[in-house]
Protein backbone atom coordinates (compact mmCIF):
# COMPACT_ATOMS: atom_id res chain seq x y z
CA UNK A 1 0.00 0.00 0.00
CA UNK A 2 1.25 3.58 -1.07
CA UNK A 3 2.21 5.88 1.91
CA UNK A 4 0.75 9.24 1.48
CA UNK A 5 1.86 12.37 2.51
CA UNK A 6 -1.13 14.57 2.58
CA UNK A 7 -0.64 17.80 4.70
CA UNK A 8 -4.68 19.60 5.23
CA UNK A 9 -4.80 23.99 6.14
CA UNK A 10 -7.98 24.06 7.14
CA UNK A 11 -7.23 27.83 6.63
CA UNK A 12 -6.63 27.53 2.93
CA UNK A 13 -10.56 28.45 1.91
CA UNK A 14 -9.68 24.68 -0.13
CA UNK A 15 -11.99 22.78 0.31
CA UNK A 16 -10.12 19.33 1.71
CA UNK A 17 -11.32 17.02 -0.33
CA UNK A 18 -9.99 19.29 -3.03
CA UNK A 19 -6.21 19.41 -1.31
CA UNK A 20 -6.61 15.81 -0.81
CA UNK A 21 -7.18 15.52 -4.51
CA UNK A 22 -4.63 17.47 -5.33
CA UNK A 23 -1.50 16.00 -3.54
CA UNK A 24 -2.24 12.56 -4.67
CA UNK A 25 -2.36 13.89 -8.06
CA UNK A 26 0.99 15.55 -7.67
CA UNK A 27 2.70 12.63 -5.81
CA UNK A 28 1.40 10.59 -9.39
CA UNK A 29 2.52 12.76 -11.73
CA UNK A 30 5.94 12.95 -9.63
CA UNK A 31 6.21 9.23 -9.57
CA UNK A 32 6.12 8.79 -5.54
CA UNK A 33 3.01 7.28 -6.23
CA UNK A 34 3.01 4.44 -9.47
CA UNK A 35 0.89 2.48 -11.31
CA UNK A 36 -1.09 -0.13 -9.79
CA UNK A 37 -0.02 1.17 -6.29
CA UNK A 38 -2.76 1.05 -3.46
CA UNK A 39 -4.01 4.07 -1.61
CA UNK A 40 -4.78 4.30 1.84
CA UNK A 41 -8.54 3.08 2.83
CA UNK A 42 -11.23 5.55 2.97
CA UNK A 43 -11.20 4.36 6.64
CA UNK A 44 -7.51 4.48 7.10
CA UNK A 45 -6.85 7.98 5.67
CA UNK A 46 -9.78 9.56 7.01
CA UNK A 47 -8.56 8.13 10.32
CA UNK A 48 -5.41 9.77 9.74
CA UNK A 49 -6.21 13.35 8.39
CA UNK A 50 -9.19 13.30 10.76
CA UNK A 51 -11.64 13.94 8.06
CA UNK A 52 -14.77 12.64 7.56
CA UNK A 53 -14.51 9.37 5.25
CA UNK A 54 -17.18 11.22 3.10
CA UNK A 55 -14.33 13.72 2.36
CA UNK A 56 -11.97 10.67 1.15
CA UNK A 57 -14.71 8.82 -0.78
CA UNK A 58 -15.13 12.68 -2.79
CA UNK A 59 -11.47 13.11 -2.99
CA UNK A 60 -11.18 9.70 -4.56
CA UNK A 61 -13.88 10.05 -6.85
CA UNK A 62 -12.49 13.25 -8.24
CA UNK A 63 -9.32 11.22 -8.80
CA UNK A 64 -11.47 8.55 -10.25
CA UNK A 65 -13.23 10.52 -13.10
CA UNK A 66 -10.04 12.40 -13.91
CA UNK A 67 -8.77 8.68 -14.56
CA UNK A 68 -5.84 8.70 -12.03
CA UNK A 69 -7.28 5.97 -10.04
CA UNK A 70 -9.62 3.41 -10.13
CA UNK A 71 -11.91 1.10 -7.83
CA UNK A 72 -11.11 -2.31 -7.26
CA UNK A 73 -13.32 -4.85 -5.83
CA UNK A 74 -11.08 -6.90 -3.25
CA UNK A 75 -8.09 -4.80 -4.17
CA UNK A 76 -9.45 -1.03 -3.14
CA UNK A 77 -8.66 2.09 -4.81
CA UNK A 78 -5.11 1.86 -7.32
CA UNK A 79 -3.47 4.11 -9.54
CA UNK A 80 -4.49 3.23 -12.77
CA UNK A 81 -2.30 1.32 -14.93
CA UNK A 82 -0.03 3.58 -17.48
CA UNK A 83 -0.82 7.13 -15.70
CA UNK A 84 2.17 7.96 -15.33
CA UNK A 85 3.18 9.45 -18.82
CA UNK A 86 -0.44 11.03 -19.02
CA UNK A 87 0.32 12.81 -15.68
CA UNK A 88 4.26 13.51 -17.17
CA UNK A 89 2.63 14.84 -20.26
CA UNK A 90 0.13 16.86 -18.30
CA UNK A 91 3.06 18.69 -16.05
CA UNK A 92 5.32 19.32 -19.12
CA UNK A 93 2.67 21.09 -20.41
CA UNK A 94 2.07 22.96 -17.43
CA UNK A 95 5.52 23.92 -17.06
CA UNK A 96 5.40 25.34 -21.11
CA UNK A 97 2.19 27.26 -20.20
CA UNK A 98 4.17 29.01 -16.95
CA UNK A 99 6.68 29.44 -19.47
CA UNK A 100 4.71 31.46 -21.34
CA UNK A 101 2.95 33.49 -18.25
CA UNK A 102 7.12 33.44 -17.71
CA UNK A 103 7.86 35.45 -20.65
CA UNK A 104 4.59 37.56 -21.36
CA UNK A 105 5.29 38.89 -17.19
CA UNK A 106 9.15 39.34 -18.44
CA UNK A 107 7.98 41.33 -21.24
CA UNK A 108 5.79 43.47 -19.25
CA UNK A 109 8.40 44.44 -17.58
CA UNK A 110 11.15 45.44 -20.52
CA UNK A 111 13.31 42.31 -19.35
CA UNK A 112 15.56 41.81 -22.11
CA UNK A 113 15.41 38.38 -24.22
CA UNK A 114 18.99 37.95 -23.07
CA UNK A 115 18.75 38.33 -19.67
CA UNK A 116 15.96 36.29 -19.56
CA UNK A 117 18.31 33.65 -21.31
CA UNK A 118 20.98 34.42 -18.22
CA UNK A 119 18.36 34.00 -15.77
CA UNK A 120 17.52 30.52 -16.97
CA UNK A 121 20.77 29.52 -17.90
CA UNK A 122 22.06 30.10 -14.03
CA UNK A 123 18.86 28.75 -12.78
CA UNK A 124 19.24 25.50 -14.76
CA UNK A 125 23.32 25.22 -13.72
CA UNK A 126 22.43 25.81 -10.16
CA UNK A 127 19.62 22.89 -10.07
CA UNK A 128 22.11 20.65 -11.95
CA UNK A 129 24.72 21.02 -9.73
CA UNK A 130 22.52 20.66 -6.60
CA UNK A 131 21.21 17.64 -8.60
CA UNK A 132 25.13 16.31 -8.89
CA UNK A 133 24.82 16.10 -13.13
CA UNK A 134 27.62 19.18 -13.11
CA UNK A 135 27.71 21.16 -16.29
CA UNK A 136 25.49 21.33 -18.33
CA UNK A 137 27.21 20.48 -21.91
CA UNK A 138 26.27 22.35 -25.01
CA UNK A 139 24.01 20.15 -27.82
Amino acid sequence: MAAVWIDIDVHSGVPIYVQIADQVRRAIEAGSLRSRERLPTVRRLASELSVAPNTIVKAYSELQRVGLVESRPGVGTVVTEGVEEVARERRVEEIFERSRVLVRDAVALSISEDDLWASLDSEFERIRRGAGEGPVQPG
